[in-house]
């Protein structure tokens, strides 16, 4: 039996076992045997030792492969419940399904480890392109970007160059508070989530700039800091109504923390807008048959999706152009 087995034929190494040999994707080994993509110093000595370990000898198949396109698009978004990013989707199919793609959706859940799980998915798929909703660390996409394909990032700023489509943060704050100072108050707080993401962090900077534009104190007990669901809206809502000097207006980072916010005002028995105004940073159609009607600051989801899939698109026919940033204008919606 040994010696039949070592009579055998050795199985020819295929491309598979050079990527995983190399640690890398089947693309970067592809892009390093036909010089097709730009692959990092490392990453290409990295594929050279496996094929010579292996004694790799690519076949037309193997060649072809960065020439080759899926068709798809990679969307990470934080949290699919969030009819904000429901119309993003929708921005961004209607726009990329004109030019024959399609998307693979992956929820993060503002989860670093989902991100990661996610990208490496997309990466195993060889989709030609990933937007995303970054949901801490971007290692992860910038080593996609220098492996595969091109990345756009929505509402939140990497930490190196890249294309972005975003909102204006601090003009939403600061016409939100215009708003609410306007309607006479004086303590107003802001919800939102963590601040080590660009998009809070620009948001409370924006209200305290705000805050003192009209005459304001901006006390930090003011800032609610929570993980954008209803959860954490409803349970900082509770702790700052308790308070002596309670908030008489707050700013909803987002449509679920606003329903945490409600119940928490409708449990300690207050009404809206006579006890509590509420202004939210996200829109539905909902908020027209709320009692009362809820006023909105709506930077436009549907568009912020057509946008982004369009940089994308651009990136995928044009890969040296340079990176854009886009900041699309909030518009404030009062409902009475």
């Amino acid at each position: 039996m040994a010696n039949d087995l070592e009579g055998a034929p050795r199985k020819r190494p295929t491309i598979y076992d050079v990527a995983s040999l190399a640690g890398v994707s089947t693309y970067t080994v592809s892009s390093v045997l036909n010089r097709s993509a730009n692959v990092s110093a490392e990453l290409t000595q990295r594929v050279r030792d496996a094929v010579r370990e292996l004694n790799y000898t690519p076949n037309a198949i193997a060649r072809s492969l960065p020439l080759r396109k899926t068709k798809t698009i990679g969307l990470l978004i934080p949290d699919i419940a969030n009819p904000f990013y429901a119309k993003v989707i929708r921005g961004v199919e209607d726009r990329l399904s004109v030019e024959g793609y399609s998307v693979i959706l992956g929820g993060t859940y503002n989860r670093a480890e989902e991100q990661s799980r996610y990208v490496n998915l997309f990466r195993a798929h060889q989709v030609d392109g990933l937007l995303m909703f970054a949901a801490g660390g971007d290692a992860e996409a910038h080593s996609f970007m220098d492996e595969q394909g091109p990345v756009v990032f929505l509402g939140r700023e990497p930490a190196y160059p890249a294309d972005i489509v975003t909102g204006d943060n601090r003009e939403t704050l600061k016409l939100g508070v215009d708003y609410l100072a306007s309607n006479g108050h004086s303590r107003i707080a802001i919800l939102c989530g963590p601040l080590a993401l660009s998009t809070n962090a620009e948001r409370v900077e924006g209200w305290r700039i705000a805050m003192q534009a009209n005459g304001l104190a901006a006390p930090p007990h003011l800032i609610g800091v929570g993980d954008w669901t209803a959860q954490s809206g409803y349970a900082l809502t509770r702790a700052m109504l308790g308070s002596p000097d309670r908030p008489t207006a707050i700013f909803a980072g987002n449509f679920l923390m606003l329903t945490g916010i409600l119940r928490a005002v409708k449990e300690r028995g207050l009404g809206c807008p006579g006890d509590v105004e509420l202004l939210s940073a996200d829109d539905s159609d909902w908020f027209d048959v709320f009692s009362p009607p809820i006023t909105t600051v709506v930077t436009s989801s549907y568009e912020m999706g057509t946008q982004a899939a369009e940089l994308l698109l651009k990136r995928i026919r044009q890969k040296s152009r340079k990176f854009q940033r886009v900041i699309l204008k909030p518009e404030l919606r009062v409902r009475r």
